[in-house]
């Protein structure tokens, strides 16, 4: 995947975020800030809603009406499960890295040349290099496949407390009560402060760690002035999503355990991940 497509791919996923995070909005307030159940919202959309809530419900009375466990036990599957989204969107950066300087060969082939055959040749000789390296230039739309279990669950999070249909859960947990709202930069809201700050430093270091690539995985020698400016981009856009993000941890408990909890899971895929691909790479370049 393109250093430029990862970054509008950041973008789009983070102004669908702030869309649909507060979709349904009215005289009554954002739909997050009412029961699940209103009659309200997109239809299909509150639907998926309001089965994770059930999800979330059905495994938190399993286990005695813990809320703390249904939420973690839920976050953990809907990451396991999106586990193949996942290892298709990394294999694809790798396959992408792998075809650079082929790529890079045809460009250099055909530069200068601008007639209609050139670039149809140019073209069909570009798509022969995707097939030899599985790269599906469309793959870079998969992590959109995530969106809306992620908006999901985002709603169903802020939105089970507030639900009479889930009033009989515990929702205490050691010094966090997820029924709770900050007092804003009171000392009191501490619990909150706390929550965001291991949301920002674990999403802070997951970024770190994801883009510092070993030398194996990097195509230094076909880095452009161009894609360098294009990583740096990235970065500053990857990180001011880590401000924004721990901002909106902040008004609500029970989001910030769900990232926190998906973030150290990440961390994981991400280094399972890398290591097989290293290996992939590894033998692939024994083989050429």
């Amino acid at each position: 995947m393109k250093t430029s497509h990862k970054i509008g791919l950041l973008v789009l996923m983070f102004a669908v975020v702030l869309t649909l995070t507060a979709c349904g909005g009215g005289e009554e307030g954002p739909i997050f800030e009412q029961p699940i159940g209103v009659d309200r919202g997109v239809g299909w959309f509150q639907a998926i809603v309001g089965f994770f809530a059930m999800l979330v419900g059905w495994t938190s009375e399993l286990a005695g009406g813990q809320f703390i466990v249904g939420l973690i036990a839920i976050t953990l599957l809907i990451r396991l499960v999106g586990w193949p989204i996942y290892a298709k969107t990394n294999n694809l950066t790798t396959n992408m890295s792998l075809a650079q300087p082929d790529m890079e060969k045809l460009k250099e082939k055909y530069r200068g040349k601008t007639d209609q055959a050139s670039q149809r040749a140019m073209q069909q000789e570009m798509m022969q290099i995707y097939k030899e390296y599985g790269v599906n230039p469309l793959g870079c739309l998969l992590p959109l496949l995530q969106m809306p279990i992620f908006i999901a669950m985002y709603q169903t999070v802020r939105r089970i407390p507030i639900t009479p249909d889930y009033a009989n859960l515990d929702y205490q947990f050691l010094w966090f009560d997820f029924q709770a709202e900050p007092a804003g930069f009171a000392l009191e809201s501490w619990p909150f402060a706390l929550m965001a700050l291991l949301v920002g430093v674990t999403m802070f270091f997951y970024q770190r760690y994801a883009m510092a690539k070993p030398d194996i995985l990097q195509n230094k020698r076909y880095r452009t002035p161009q894609q360098i400016q294009q990583e740096k981009t990235m970065k500053y856009v990857s990180y001011f999503m880590v401000i924004m993000l721990v901002a909106i941890a902040y008004t609500n408990l029970g989001i910030a355990f769900y990232w926190l909890i998906g973030n150290m899971l990440q961390f994981l895929q991400t280094y399972l991940a890398r290591k097989k691909t290293i290996e992939r790479v590894k033998a692939r370049r024994n083989l050429v």
